[in-house]
C-alpha cells in the first residue's frame, strides 16, 4: 500500500500555482459557454471533474460558493479535491 506523501507546502503550491489558476479560469469559461445558469454549471463541473452527479449537499454548497466567490473559485476547489487528484 502506498503511503501518503502530500505535505502542506505541496498542497499550497498546487492551490496557488499559475498553471492551476489558468486551468481554473479556462474551466470556468467552458462551463459558462456550455450552461446558462449557476446550478447547471455546477452540475456540469461535477460531471466533468468527478464523473458523477453532485450530491444534494455538495450542490447547495457549491452553488452558494459560486454566488459568493465566482465560478472560477469553485473550479479551483474541484481541481484541488482529493477525489480528482488521487486514485483510491
Amino acid at each position: 500500500k502506498r503511503t501518503r506523501s502530500t505535505t502542506p507546502l505541496q498542497a499550497l503550491s498546487l492551490l496557488n500555482s499559475p498553471f492551476l489558476l489558468q486551468q481554473s479560469q479556462a474551466f470556468a469559461e467552458r462551463l459558462k459557454h456550455e450552461r446558462n445558469d449557476v446550478v447547471a454549471q455546477v452540475q456540469r463541473a461535477f460531471e466533468l471533474v468527478f464523473q458523477r452527479d453532485a450530491r444534494d449537499e455538495e450542490l447547495s454548497s457549491a452553488v452558494a460558493l459560486v454566488k459568493a466567490e465566482g465560478l472560477e473559485t469553485l473550479c479551483r476547489a474541484l481541481l484541488n479535491a482529493n477525489e480528482f487528484l488521487y486514485v483510491f
